[in-house]
């Protein structure tokens, strides 16, 4: 008899325990206010670069201690497996969307480098180009000559 009670109760609380998941937002946690701040393809500068990969760690950091938090919970509910299993989507969720906060903060400032760089190397080449001396390829030059009378040979 006890096992149709228990039954009963599980069975009145999977209804508010799937309105409860339901009713869970898709990235919810402390990454909203880092996805609000940073919408896609917002990093424009090095310094909003820089500002994004610093503010990612301890939104990352807080996840984590979240998720340790859930976890415990979890071991203390008679659905463990699927409360770690919602606990991990979580986290799953939240980590995506700062990994997509990282992933352009970075892809900038790689973009960035590799244009800083195209601008020295063209600076260089410029430079060498105006201050080097040409030397040709055929002719009296080439053969240590320095003019017409040059390649006649002389006569002693």
């Amino acid at each position: 008899m006890k096992t149709c009670c228990l039954n009963k109760f599980a069975l009145l609380s999977l209804p508010a325990l799937l309105v409860a998941l339901w009713a869970m937002p898709a990235s919810a946690g402390p990454a909203e206010e880092l996805v609000e701040r940073y919408p896609a393809k917002s990093i424009a500068s090095v310094s909003q670069a820089d500002a994004a990969l610093a503010d990612i760690k301890p939104v990352r950091e807080q996840i984590e201690r979240i998720f340790a938090d859930d976890r415990k919970e979890c071991f203390e509910r008679f659905l463990v497996s699927s409360c770690l299993n919602d606990a991990k989507e979580k986290r799953r969720l939240s980590m995506h969307a700062v990994r997509r906060i990282e992933v352009e903060a970075k892809a900038f400032l790689r973009k960035d480098k590799a244009e800083e760089r195209d601008r020295a190397v063209a600076e260089r080449l410029e430079k060498a180009a105006n201050s080097a001396k040409t030397i040709p390829i055929s002719g009296t030059a080439r053969d240590g000559a320095d003019g017409p009378d040059a390649a006649e040979p002389e006569a002693r």
